[in-house]
């Protein structure tokens, strides 16, 4: 660039009011959804301080140098720091540089057309290039070492998962977190069983998800000082990879990532069934109708307990409710039950004569043993859910079995 034409560059820059151009930029910036909660005039300073290191760079007609563009960088990492996204803060950019052009092309006024003008006109969009680089690389970089903190990238997969990101903020966050925006997961829901190590369940479902978060206590879940009380495992993985993991697991369906809220809602669900039904294995909702009946309609649970063994307490209860159990997990079958509670077939037809004269109940009958049946799921979800490890419940059970749904 030759002297004269330097000096005709510096004088048109010379004219330009960049206090107004940023001043008038943070107000169109200031009306992104992503820029709500920043302040507007400390949003103009900075872009005021951008734009007058950038300005010295395009007097000169040269890219900015490496003291020049580590401004740009901390700039884009400042943004990432007060939770903008790549994407709003790509667009507030390209505002920011229309406001800036239009000031430039006012100022240089008479020399529209000459050759000082078009190239100046050139070296800024080059310059916008060279800063728009450098904020992405900032911003990035800051991403980048946030998430590798595991606090950051669990906080990122709880908004996803809550279903509260607004829209503007969803391609970043499904980026940042690994997942395909256009693949499909299933969300997953994991507590603890009573006497379960939670670090366990955590390492084993890690091994096959693709994102996964610790949550605190349920609102459902156990007692506080019970081994699985405030601990609940979500998180998001591909079709398939959960099948065979030997845990109380609910499944959500598999949709895209965007509308992973969705997924969960279902595996929580599901995952309250396995757990109050200790089924370890993977659950979807609507799997089993009939226990997720008890679970929601738990008034019609304790009536039915009521019943059923409201005639008896302690030691005696304990034995009631086992045998019941056996004989309907034996398909009403005495000789089979008596085999798994290791007592006489004529011990447990007796058990069962006595409770049918205290109840009017008979167990062999298909309507009076889903009252009992629906009594008993209603005991062993009560007594997992509260952390308790009483008789009432089995361990690691089927849930079809014994008339389930």
């Amino acid at each position: 660039m030759d002297e004269d034409h330097r000096a005709v560059r510096a004088a048109l820059l010379a004219g330009l009011r960049l206090d107004r151009v940023a001043a008038e930029a943070a107000t169109t910036v200031g009306g992104l959804p992503a820029y709500g909660g920043l302040d507007r005039s400390e949003t103009g300073r900075e872009l005021l301080a951008v734009m007058e290191t950038a300005l010295v760079a395009l007097v000169a007609g040269r890219a900015p140098s490496d003291h020049e563009r580590a401004e740009f960088v901390d700039f884009g990492a400042r943004r990432a720091d007060q939770g903008v996204p790549l994407e709003p803060l790509l667009e507030a950019f390209r505002l920011t540089s229309r406001h800036a052009f239009d000031a430039l092309y006012a100022a240089a006024g008479g020399h529209a057309e000459s050759a000082v003008a078009l190239a100046l006109t050139r070296d800024f969009w080059l310059c916008c290039d060279h800063v728009s680089a450098a904020v992405i690389e900032g911003h990035r970089r800051r991403g980048a070492e946030r998430l590798g903190n595991g606090g950051e990238r669990s906080e990122l997969l709880g908004r996803l998962l809550d279903g509260a990101l607004p829209p503007e903020r969803l391609p970043a966050t499904i980026r940042a977190l690994g997942l395909d925006p256009a693949g499909e997961y299933l969300a997953f829901h994991a507590v603890p069983a009573p006497g379960q190590d939670p670090a366990l369940v955590e390492r084993t479902l890690r091994g096959h998800a693709t994102v996964l978060r610790v949550e605190g206590a349920p609102d459902f879940g156990p007692e506080p000082g019970s081994a699985a009380a405030g601990r609940r495992v979500v998180g998001l993985a591909e079709p398939g990879r959960l099948s065979g993991v030997p845990l109380p697991v609910g499944l959500g369906r598999a949709l895209p990532p965007a509308r992973a809220h969705e997924s969960l809602r279902q595996a929580r669900r599901a995952g309250e069934l396995a757990a109050a039904f200790d089924v370890r294995r993977p659950v979807t909702e609507g799997e089993f109708p009939l226990h997720a009946a008890v679970l929601a309609l738990p008034a019609t649970g304790e009536q039915l307990v009521d019943r059923c063994f409201g005639h008896t307490d302690g030691s005696r209860r304990t034995t009631l409710v086992r045998t019941l159990d056996a004989y309907l997990a034996a398909g009403a079958n005495a000789e089979a039950a008596a085999a798994t509670l290791y007592v006489h077939p004529n011990t447990l037809r007796y058990r069962l004569r006595t409770f049918a004269a205290a109840t009017g109940l008979e167990p062999g009958s298909p309507e009076d043993s889903l009252q009992i049946w629906w009594a008993l799921r209603h005991l062993e979800a009560v007594s997992r859910l509260r952390g308790r490890t009483g008789t009432e419940g089995g361990h690691g059970r089927d849930a079809r079995r014994g008339g389930g749904g």
